[in-house]
C-alpha cells in the first residue's frame, strides 16, 4: 500500500513553489499525496523562518502536528524549508518529536527519507545545517512538480538565493547567493504550464530584477521576459519581488510594449530616509527612489506600481516616518504594503543601536496604512465607470456578485479585486468590466456585453 503524505506550505509564493516541487518528487517516488491532511500518515510543514512572526506561526503549525502524532492520528512529522536551513541543530532541540528536519537541499531526496520513516528508520541522519547538502537545490523545468494554485495562474521561479545582502534581512544565510536558472529551463517551464491551461505566470525570486547577473555578469531579464511573450496561450506575464536600484530601462522599455507583460512593477522602497537607506544597504539615495519612480511612470503608461515599506528600523525617528508620510502622500502608490521591523539574530540591524519599541511601531504602522488607505479608495473612486479588462479567479455561488477577478494591475493574493454583477464568465477567462463602484482596496463591476 502506497505511503500517504500532506504537505502543508507556509510563508510566501516563493515557499508555496518549494512546496509544489516537494509534492511532485512525493508523487514520483511513489507515494500517495493527500489533499486532505487528515489522510495522510505523513505531514510535512514547509516552514518560512524569514521574520520573527513566521516562526512564531511555523512552531505553532509543528506543535499541532505533534499533538496529533501523539493521538496516533499521523504516525511522522516532518519539518522542511527555511526554519531548518535557519536554525540548524536547533531545531531537534526545540522540537524533539519531529522525526526528520529537511534542509532545502535535499527536497529531490524527500520521497526516500520518508520512506525510510515510515518503514521504521529514524531517517535522522545528520543534523540539519550541520553537514549541509553539497550544493543548493535550485528547481528546474525537469522538476516534477504539483500545483497548488488555481488551474489558470501560476507561480514560476526565475532563480534561488540573493546576494543583495540589505542589513535587515536573512535570506542570503537561509537561500544562499543568487543562482539564476538558465533562461531556456525557464521558457520551457512556462510553455508546459500554458499548455496545461495557465493563463497568468507571475515570475517569482528574491529578487527577479538580478535574474542572470551570476550567470552573464548582468540581468538578462529582458531578454527572458521577450521569450516568455512569444508563449502561445498566456494572458498576462507579471514580475514580482524586484529591486528598485535594479530595474533597467531595457526591461522597463519592454514592459511597455509587450501586451502580455503587465504593466506592473513591484518597487519595495522600504524607506526613504537617506540615513536609513544607507544603514539598511539600500544602493539607492532619496533622490535615486524618486527619479526611478517617475522614469517608470513616464516609460509605461497606466502603470500599476506596488512597494514596501519597514516602520520602525533601527534609529527611526518621527522625522525620519513623517518624511516617509510626505514621501507616500506625494508619490500615490497603487499598491502599498508595510512591515513592523523585526530585529533578527544574525542580521546587521540587530546590532545597531535605537531599537524602536514595539509600541512605537505599531503605532507608526497604522498611520502609514490609514494615510494608504485612503490614497487608493480615491484612486478606486476615480475609477468608476470606466471599462477594464478582468480575469476571472473565481465563481460565486452566493450573494449579489456572480464572479471574482483582477485586473492587470492586481497580483494574486496580495492585491485588490473585482466583484462582478453577470455569471457569463468561467474561471481563467478575461472578460470586460465596466466598474460600478468600490469597496476599500476592491472594486464592484458589471460584465459589459460584446
Amino acid at each position: 500500500m502506497s505511503i500517504k503524505v500532506g504537505v502543508t506550505s507556509l510563508g510566501c509564493a516563493k515557499n508555496l513553489v518549494d512546496s509544489e516541487v516537494i509534492l511532485g518528487y512525493l508523487r514520483d517516488g511513489g507515494l500517495r499525496v493527500c489533499d486532505d491532511l487528515g489522510d495522510a500518515q505523513v505531514i510535512i510543514v514547509n516552514t518560512c523562518a524569514f521574520l520573527a512572526e513566521a516562526e512564531e506561526e511555523a512552531g505553532e503549525t509543528i506543535r499541532q502536528l505533534l499533538e496529533h502524532k501523539e493521538r496516533g492520528a499521523i504516525e511522522r512529522v516532518v519539518v522542511a524549508g527555511c526554519m531548518p536551513a535557519r536554525r540548524g541543530a536547533g531545531c531537534a532541540r526545540k522540537f524533539p518529536g519531529v522525526d526528520r528536519f529537511i534542509h532545502p537541499g535535499e527536497i529531490p531526496n524527500v520521497a526516500g527519507i520518508v520512506r525510510v520513516l515510515v518503514n521504521g528508520g529514524d531517517g535522522k541522519g545528520p543534523a540539519p545545517a550541520e553537514e549541509r547538502p553539497e550544493g543548493w537545490f535550485l528547481y528546474d523545468h525537469l522538476s516534477p512538480r504539483v500545483r497548488l494554485t488555481p488551474p489558470h495562474y501560476a507561480y514560476l521561479k526565475v532563480s534561488e538565493g540573493c546576494s543583495n545582502r540589505c542589513s535587515y534581512c536573512l535570506i542570503p544565510g537561509i537561500k544562499g547567493p543568487l543562482r539564476s536558472r538558465e533562461c531556456e529551463s525557464v521558457v520551457e517551464e512556462a510553455r508546459s504550464l500554458a499548455e496545461e491551461g495557465v493563463k497568468e505566470i507571475n515570475l517569482i525570486s528574491q529578487d527577479t530584477t538580478a535574474y542572470g547577473v551570476d550567470l552573464f555578469g548582468e540581468s538578462n531579464l529582458a531578454e527572458l521576459l521577450k521569450k516568455l511573450a512569444g508563449i502561445e496561450g498566456l494572458v498576462w506575464i507579471r514580475l514580482l519581488y524586484g529591486h528598485p536600484a535594479h530595474y533597467a530601462d531595457d526591461v522597463l522599455s519592454l514592459i511597455a510594449r509587450e501586451e502580455k507583460v503587465c504593466a506592473y512593477v513591484d518597487f519595495p522602497l522600504q524607506h526613504v530616509s537617506e540615513r536609513l537607506l544607507a544603514s539598511m544597504n539600500r544602493r539607492m539615495t532619496k533622490k535615486q527612489v524618486g527619479e526611478t519612480l517617475r522614469k517608470i511612470r513616464k516609460i509605461i503608461p497606466g502603470v500599476t506600481v506596488r512597494t514596501t515599506f519597514i516602520v520602525g528600523y533601527p534609529g527611526e525617528t518621527e522625522g525620519d516616518f513623517q518624511e516617509l508620510l510626505d514621501f507616500v502622500e506625494e508619490a500615490r502608490f497603487e499598491h502599498l504594503g508595510a512591515f513592523m521591523y523585526s530585529r533578527e539574530k544574525g542580521t546587521a540591524a540587530a546590532r545597531l543601536p535605537g531599537q524602536v519599541s514595539h509600541k512605537v511601531k505599531r503605532e507608526r504602522f497604522h498611520r502609514l496604512m490609514t494615510l494608504q488607505q485612503g490614497i487608493v479608495r480615491k484612486m478606486n473612486e476615480a475609477m468608476v465607470g470606466k471599462s477594464v479588462k478582468v480575469l476571472v479567479d473565481e465563481k460565486l455561488d452566493a450573494g449579489q456578485f456572480s464572479l471574482r477577478g483582477r485586473t492587470e494591475g492586481d497580483a494574486p493574493e496580495v492585491d485588490g479585486t473585482v466583484y462582478i454583477r453577470g455569471n457569463c464568465a468561467r474561471t481563467g477567462e478575461c472578460v470586460a468590466v465596466r466598474i460600478t463602484g468600490v469597496d476599500d482596496y476592491d472594486l464592484v463591476g458589471e460584465v459589459l456585453d460584446v
